[in-house]
């Protein structure tokens, strides 16, 4: 189990730094100016997605139109930092769901869940499961809380677009690896739920814990 998390927060690291590329190369063009900013943010996005296509290429395509919408929408208001209002707002209806889901008790990790590991396919039945569920999906919801409140007052108390930039690395993906290595361990933690020792997921059974891949592009 350690040595999975060892290795997810290496994998991690390395995604954090190609991610936040084009975030750094648009703070640091805004600094002369929009048309500038724009130009270094898509022109980085485009170098990045040409880099990520190789390994994860919806991944890498998804980041490019992210950036080139968000630098659209600061092109169109003049405002440099309406390039993180995207992200800010995406992470707040991602929260909104979440927590929604879970006090009206339908988790929804749970049917996330049950499309990839055959065995979690009749989590509402199961009390465990049904638990689990709700522990992941509070998680991740509290993850999207934290960037959307944080991120907001920001963007509110109109903060420099290096600030933004500096808070949405931040809050971006070590903060994802922070949860996902505390998914982690619950998933390890109920493996007796499953009825024996191994998970299953995608097709795949054996004795290690794996969680299904995390959209990183916020």
């Amino acid at each position: 189990m350690l040595a999975d998390e060892i290795d997810l927060w290496r994998t991690s690291r390395t995604d954090a730094v190609i991610a936040s590329l084009p975030t750094i190369a648009y703070a640091a063009g805004a600094v002369a100016g929009l048309r500038v900013a724009a130009y270094s943010g898509i022109g980085c996005a485009v170098i990045v997605c040409a880099v990520a296509a190789r390994r994860r290429p919806l991944a890498a395509i998804s980041g490019l139109l992210a950036v080139i919408f968000a630098v659209g929408l600061a092109v169109i208001t003049g405002k440099p930092k309406t390039f993180f209002l995207p992200g800010i707002l995406l992470n707040g209806v991602l929260a909104a769901v979440g927590l929604a889901s879970v006090v009206t008790g339908k988790p929804l990790l749970g049917y996330l869940l049950a499309t990839v590991w055959p065995r979690f396919a009749r989590w509402r039945d199961d009390p465990s499961l049904r638990r689990l569920a709700a522990s992941l999906t509070a998680i991740w919801s509290t993850v999207f809380l934290l960037r959307f409140v944080v991120m907001g007052a920001c963007y509110w108390v109109d903060a420099r677009p290096s600030v933004l930039a500096i808070v949405k690395i931040v809050l971006g993906l070590p903060l994802a690896a922070v949860a996902a290595a505390m998914s982690l361990r619950l998933v390890t933690a109920s493996r007796s739920a499953f009825g024996d020792s191994s998970v299953v997921v995608s097709g795949k059974e054996d004795g290690n814990t794996e969680l299904p891949e995390v959209d990183r592009s916020y």
